[in-house]
């Protein structure tokens, strides 16, 4: 008798850096990333980024540093730690931004008057096929869904 091979069907959260942020700066929608987090770990979820996220969270951590005094290294410590965690988990998917994502980056420029930095994530997004995009910006979610992408709008 033939052996069966069940395999879990794990959705793949993609996160903008203003959701991926959430998980270590509290703000409005940082429980809706942190049960994202403990679905990983638990082997049930795929988080997904792009690498262009990291360079980004260190900009956003910058400025909560200056702003309300947050220690920007240890955040970034603690992200990157927990990114490398993950990573071993094979729980985390890092989506490299290659010419093809430039390509579709630079067509949803022109098509919906956006940073670049926002058609990167949408289109890396698109390029690994996520199950759900996490956004906090509120004309990112927008345009993901016109994309085709389903949203989670974390506030």
């Amino acid at each position: 008798m033939k052996e069966q091979v069940f395999t879990m069907s794990r959705e793949i959260y993609y996160l903008d850096t203003s959701a991926l942020v959430k998980r270590y700066v509290l703000e409005p929608g940082s429980e809706v990333v942190d049960m994202i987090f403990r679905d990983a770990y638990r082997g049930l979820a795929m988080i997904s980024y792009s690498s262009w996220n990291i360079a980004e969270a260190a900009l956003v951590f910058d400025k909560y540093g200056r702003i309300l005094g947050l220690n920007t290294r240890e955040l970034m410590r603690n992200m990157m730690r927990e990114l490398r965690i993950l990573s071993r988990l094979h729980m985390l998917r890092v989506i490299g931004v290659t010419p093809t994502i430039i390509r579709n980056s630079i067509q949803m420029i022109f098509k919906h008057h956006i940073y670049v930095a926002d058609a990167l994530q949408v289109s890396s997004a698109k390029t690994i096929n996520s199950s759900k995009f996490l956004t906090g910006d509120k004309k990112l979610a927008k345009i993901a869904e016109q994309e085709g992408l389903q949203v989670i709008y974390v506030e």
